[in-house]
């Protein structure tokens, strides 16, 4: 939507927004990004309340911001911010917007999924790791490795939420074995959960046995 409205005042360089589902506070929390571009690299101020009620606001030279995350708003709700541009042409930003969709449908899956699970590695992003190591079609239950790009699982026939939890963990399983990368996971899990009732490696033997013999 700020990709949009950016659009339509002629404002450039948030055209990386377009197509990231969510909210400005979501974008903020996550510091959200693609193509080569994040959040906090468009953002002049922020405003947040803190658990009391007391309301805040810093500019973004203050406010410390990395890869997939902004430590300040894990303890504190994001409210809003200042977004900085460019003056360019609607026509212009409506071009780079089309050419950034275009290469998103070309290279993800239009199958349901949460977006890319895992954070990419300082060696290599996290879709060709998987790729590599051919964890491709990797499934548990309805849930499984896209064909399409590695990073995302999707939903392929009514998995739940469980069958997801249990496929993220045999890929990091096999990544850690096959690689020694610890895999963190981009998307944020919340809520309740029954406790896990088996390993990874357990996980392994039940839902892909083969993989046991990958070296």
């Amino acid at each position: 939507m700020n990709a949009a409205r950016a659009r339509r005042h002629g404002l450039a360089g948030l055209e990386f927004l377009e197509g990231i589902p969510g909210s400005v506070g979501g974008a903020l929390r996550m510091n959200a990004g693609a193509m080569g571009a994040a959040t906090f690299d468009r953002v002049e101020h922020i405003r947040f309340m803190d658990f009391g009620g007391g309301l805040h606001q810093l500019p973004t030279t203050e406010v410390h911001a990395k890869y997939r995350s902004c430590p300040l708003l894990k303890d504190n709700i994001a409210l809003g911010a200042v977004f900085k541009g460019e003056p360019a042409s609607p026509e212009e930003i409506a071009e780079k917007m089309k050419q950034f969709c275009g290469k998103r449908w070309n290279s993800q899956p239009a199958a349901p999924s949460a977006g890319c699970i895992f954070k990419n590695t300082p060696l290599m992003p996290a879709g060709k790791l998987v790729d590599e190591l051919c964890l491709k079609g990797l499934r548990v239950g309805g849930a499984a490795v896209s064909d399409v790009h590695g990073n995302f699982i999707v939903n392929d026939n009514k998995a739940t939420a469980r069958d997801v939890l249990n496929l993220i963990e045999i890929v990091r399983q096999k990544v850690r074995d096959m690689r020694g990368i610890d895999l963190e996971t981009e998307v944020e899990i919340v809520g309740e959960d029954s406790p896990k009732n088996s390993t990874a490696s357990e996980l392994i033997a039940k839902h892909s046995p083969d993989l046991l013999e990958t070296k």
